[in-house]
């Protein structure tokens, strides 16, 4: 899910608009790394992981020296943390071993998209150099032994990012909104609820399995999900070169099913229940489903009207 669906397309979404379309090799090493790793083939399928990861990294390196923006330099954390996750589990590291390289992909390039895409609101001198400072610690938090308490700097770290992003986003704009801009408001706000919670979680001690389970499904769920929610409406008609914006206060359903269930599972995590873990599991893929259901129904309308 991390690397092969989500790294899939990040890559497909940084690629498809250069110029270059040479650079689509990496969103096909990714999905071929994939089909290795179905089939069986795993240190081809990690490899593949790395080589597309760091083609990414060379991307994002060369478009910084060009431009020199504080979002592309989270990019670029992000892709590095993309390439030591493969690497991790190319030398046969377990996926606990990886959970945290995966956890920062996914949070420096949301983070720095977020920074793209509301790089025209005024945000002050003094914000720019500390979500960088708060970059640059996360990575570095990793150089500490699991043993010795990365997992405490890290949680602190991205709570601290989850705060950040309350704070300097567009989000609080979009909230006094309506339509559109207020289900991507909310929607994105619970997202960096989620993450906060999930830093703080992380920054707690691992007592048990059940902890685990909730820090990853807070983060992956809870923050990676809103945000796939709240950008679907923007991304994937930019992918297809289409004006329409599929939107529906239908959207507010899953997302709000999401949370709940979300809640449920934390609470069948430190409650022991784990019926109700196998069934907040369950339940929240039939919701993805609908959802992603939905929204395709919903942009082929508006691609539809469009044509008409």
């Amino acid at each position: 899910m991390a690397s092969g669906l989500l790294g899939t397309l990040i890559s497909i979404e940084r690629t498809f608009i250069l110029k270059q379309k040479w650079w689509l090799i990496i969103p096909v090493l990714n999905v071929c790394s994939v089909v290795s790793l179905l089939l069986g083939y795993n240190q081809t399928g990690f490899s593949l992981q790395v080589m597309a990861a760091t083609l990414l990294s060379a991307l994002y390196l060369r478009q910084w020296f060009h431009y020199k923006l504080v979002f592309l330099l989270g990019l670029l954390f992000g892709s590095l943390a993309w390439v030591i996750s493969g690497v991790v589990l190319l030398n046969g590291g377990s996926f606990a071993a990886a959970s945290i390289w995966y956890i920062l992909f996914l949070l420096y390039t949301i983070t720095a998209e977020r920074l793209e895409l509301t790089k025209f609101i005024p945000t002050p001198a003094w914000a720019q150099q500390a979500i960088l400072l708060l970059f640059i610690l996360l990575f570095l938090a990793q150089l500490v032994p699991f043993h010795l308490g990365s997992s405490h700097f890290s949680g602190i770290l991205m709570a601290a990012v989850g705060l950040w992003l309350v704070q300097f986003d567009i989000v609080r704009i979009n909230l006094r909104k309506k339509g559109f801009f207020l289900y991507t408001g909310s929607t994105l706000f619970g997202g960096y609820l989620w993450l906060m919670l999930s830093g703080v979680l992380m920054a707690l001690p691992l007592r048990s399995f059940y902890h685990y389970d909730a820090v990853l499904h807070s983060f992956f769920i809870g923050f990676v999900f809103s945000m796939l929610f709240a950008h679907a409406p923007i991304i994937f008609p930019a992918l297809l070169k289409k004006t329409a914006r599929p939107f529906s206060n239908f959207f507010y359903a899953p997302v709000a099913l999401t949370h709940v269930l979300l809640l449920l599972r934390l609470f069948a995590d430190y409650s022991g229940n784990w019926t109700l873990r196998k069934w907040t599991g369950l339940f929240q893929v039939i919701v993805f489903v609908g959802f992603f259901a939905g929204f395709a129904f919903q942009l082929f309308l508006g691609i539809r009207k469009a044509k008409t």
